[in-house]
């Protein structure tokens, strides 16, 4: 299975057909009330800018836990205070936890359901002998549309390494403040079937 990503669509493509990208699906349907909230109270044109400043501080994040995941041995992030604990808090739970990793950013994608996406980690755990999908959170809050998401990511991994079928799955948290702190998923089914409803109201309403 080929998987590609138009980077001016914003689109996936599975063996040449289009696939829509997981978390523009989940983005895109699942309404945040909070968020509404937070950008009524601000204005349209300042939520935009926070918002792209937190885009850029996450993007950052992932990239450098990405880099410590690798044995990169010392990140220092000068003015980035934020950025600097949310780091050391992921290397001391990394350190912890984590006895080895298989795969960073992995892509994979659904060929019946044609989705893909990028999963933070596969790894394992200390005194695991099965395998975990990581999503990288470090925002101010985890919302329970990241079960669907890395359901998602579970059922494509089928279809990419079909030996890893089976993971276990969760939210590890990087808040800018605080401890980091991991958040299983157990109930895979119901939360693929989610999915399943958001992909496709998210088709029903693009048609």
């Amino acid at each position: 299975m080929n998987i590609t990503f138009d980077e001016e669509r914003h689109l996936y493509q599975i063996d040449g057909r289009d696939a829509v990208a997981v978390t523009k699906v989940i983005g895109s349907t699942i309404r945040k009330p909070q968020l509404e909230q937070w950008i009524g109270r601000l204005g349209n044109r300042e939520a935009e800018r926070v918002r792209d400043k937190a885009a850029d501080h996450g993007t950052l994040v992932h990239e450098l836990v990405g880099l410590i995941a690798d044995d990169t041995p010392s990140i220092p992030m000068g003015e980035h205070e934020a950025a600097q604990h949310q780091l050391d808090q992921f290397r001391e739970w990394y350190e912890q936890m984590v006895e080895e990793v298989y795969a960073v950013e992995l892509v994979v994608g659904h060929p019946k359901y044609l989705y893909a996406g990028r999963l933070d980690f596969l790894l394992r755990f200390k005194g695991d002998v099965g395998l975990t999908i990581i999503d990288i959170k470090s925002g101010t809050a985890v919302y329970n549309e990241s079960k669907a998401q890395t359901s998602a990511y579970r059922e494509a991994l089928k279809f990419t390494l079909p030996d890893f079928k089976n993971c276990r799955r969760g939210v590890l948290h990087l808040p800018s403040e605080g401890k980091a702190k991991f958040y299983p998923h157990p109930r895979h089914q119901a939360d693929f079937q989610a999915f399943l409803s958001v992909l496709y109201l998210y088709g029903w309403l693009k048609s």
